[in-house]
C-alpha cells in the first residue's frame, strides 16, 4: 500500500511539474520571438533616415574653347592679381533683389566649356546636395573669382567647395536669396587666399564643386538645381565685380 501511495503521489507531482518546465521552455522561443520582431520593427522605422545618395546625369554648357588672362602675383601679396578675391566686400541692397524678378534659369549656362551634375546624399529630413564641375576644354581654368548661380533648398548650410587638385584656403562671397516656396536662389563667388595659382584651377577633365546642406524641398527636383545653373568664370581679372554688387553678396566667414 505505502508503494502504491508513494507511486501516486510521485505521479501527482510530476503533473504539477511538468507544466512549469513547458512553460520554462517557452520563455526563451518566446524572448526570441519578441526581438526578431522588435528587429524587424526597428528597420522599418529606421530605413527612413537611411542615406539616400542619388545624382542627375551631367549636362554641359558653354563655348568650344575660351581665353581667360592669368592673374599676376605671388601668394599672400595681397595687393596682387592672384589675391583680388581673398578679401571680400559686402554690396547690401536697399530694395527687392533683382534675382527675383528674372525670369528662371531652365538650362544650365556657362561662359566656359564645362558639364555639370548634381548629387544629394541625405533623406527626406536633411542632406548635401553637391554641385559638381567636370572641365571640358583643353585648357586649365581658373576659378578664383568665378560666379555660381542656382535655385536650391532654403536655409541652406554646409558652405563647402572641393577641387580633385588639393586646394587651399578657400572663400567665398555668398548671399541666400528666399523665393517663398521652400527654395531660394543663391549667389557664390570663389575666392582664395595664400595659395599658389594651381590651387585654384580646374585642370582639363578634371571635376571642382560646390556644396550646400539643408532640408530637402518638394518644389525642387535634382534636375531643376542642375538646370538652374549658372557658372561666369573671371576672364579678364575683373573679379566679377559687377556681378556680385548687382545681387549684394556679403563675405562668407569659412
Amino acid at each position: 500500500m505505502n508503494r502504491i501511495a508513494n507511486r501516486r503521489r510521485l505521479s501527482s507531482a510530476a503533473l504539477l511539474i511538468r507544466p512549469k518546465c513547458r512553460l520554462t521552455k517557452a520563455f526563451p522561443l518566446a524572448a526570441a520571438l519578441l526581438l526578431l520582431v522588435t528587429i524587424a520593427w526597428q528597420v522599418a522605422h529606421s530605413a527612413r533616415a537611411t542615406a539616400d545618395v542619388t545624382q542627375t546625369t551631367a549636362v554641359s554648357a558653354g563655348p568650344a574653347t575660351f581665353t581667360q588672362q592669368a592673374p599676376a602675383g605671388n601668394p599672400s601679396d595681397y595687393g596682387s592679381q592672384l589675391e583680388r578675391c581673398s578679401h571680400g566686400v559686402d554690396y547690401p541692397l536697399s530694395g527687392a533683389n533683382p534675382i527675383l524678378s528674372e525670369p528662371l534659369t531652365t538650362a544650365f549656362t556657362s561662359n566656359v566649356p564645362l558639364s555639370a551634375q548634381v548629387a544629394f546624399n541625405g533623406n527626406q529630413w536633411y542632406g548635401t546636395y553637391q554641385l559638381t564641375f567636370t572641365n571640358k576644354s583643353s585648357k586649365p581654368l581658373n576659378v578664383d573669382c568665378a560666379v555660381i548661380i542656382f535655385r536650391g533648398p532654403s536655409h541652406a548650410d554646409q558652405h563647402y567647395y572641393f577641387n580633385q587638385e588639393a586646394t587651399g584656403h578657400p572663400q567665398s562671397d555668398y548671399l541666400e536669396v528666399p523665393r517663398g516656396d521652400g527654395t531660394s536662389f543663391y549667389i557664390v563667388r570663389l575666392g582664395f587666399h595664400d595659395v599658389a595659382a594651381a590651387q585654384q584651377t580646374g585642370y582639363p577633365n578634371e571635376t571642382f564643386a560646390w556644396q550646400i546642406g539643408a532640408a530637402p524641398a518638394a518644389a525642387l527636383t535634382l534636375e531643376q538645381l542642375r538646370d538652374s545653373i549658372r557658372f561666369t568664370a573671371d576672364l579678364n581679372l575683373s573679379s566679377n565685380t559687377s556681378l556680385i554688387q548687382h545681387y549684394g553678396t556679403n563675405r562668407l566667414a569659412n
